[in-house]
């Protein structure tokens, strides 16, 4: 008998540094420095710069991880 094959630990290894990666992305996308960047009285296509760049940053947010939980799937066999 041997025990569960090293791929799948690699691969759960690997499933939380890229949600750990996210995380710090995406929170650094959110902090205020950012933030005061995209708050000018701007419109683009008759909408605030500001509102355009948090609809992106969460957009962006729902792709990356549902293609992780996707990724994260296919690796683990059971």
């Amino acid at each position: 008998m041997s025990g569960p094959p090293v791929r799948n630990r690699e691969g759960a290894g690997r499933a939380k540094a890229l949600l750990m990666a996210c995380f710090v992305l995406f929170a650094a996308l959110l902090v205020w420095p950012l933030l005061t960047i995209a708050n000018r009285p701007v419109l683009i296509a008759g909408v605030p710069a500001l509102v355009l760049y948090l609809f992106s940053v969460w957009a962006a947010i729902v792709v990356v991880l549902a293609w992780a939980a996707r990724r994260a799937g296919a690796e683990d066999p059971a």
